[in-house]
């Protein structure tokens, strides 16, 4: 039987990716958009936060929902070589 400290440990490790890897991940997509939209300077912080605070609860919920089977699906899709 797997210990209840360890489970909660994995629990707070993908809690932890997934708030790193979507903050990071909206941060990088919206300046780029922001960017090549030509969001003028004035403007640009205002619409950089409100692009995060739209998308960041979108694509972290999404990790936390979506990575498990992804990960799945790639350890099926990549196998050892037997």
């Amino acid at each position: 039987m797997v210990n209840s400290a360890n489970k909660r440990l994995a629990f707070k490790r993908k809690l932890v990716f997934a708030l790193l890897m979507s903050l990071v991940t909206v941060n990088i997509v919206s300046v780029s958009i922001l960017l090549i939209n030509h969001v003028p300077t004035v403007v640009f912080f205002q619409k950089w936060l409100t692009s995060i605070s739209v998308a960041w609860p979108i694509v972290f919920i999404s990790i936390l929902l979506i990575a498990p089977s992804l990960l799945r699906l790639t350890e099926w899709l990549v196998k050892e070589p037997a």
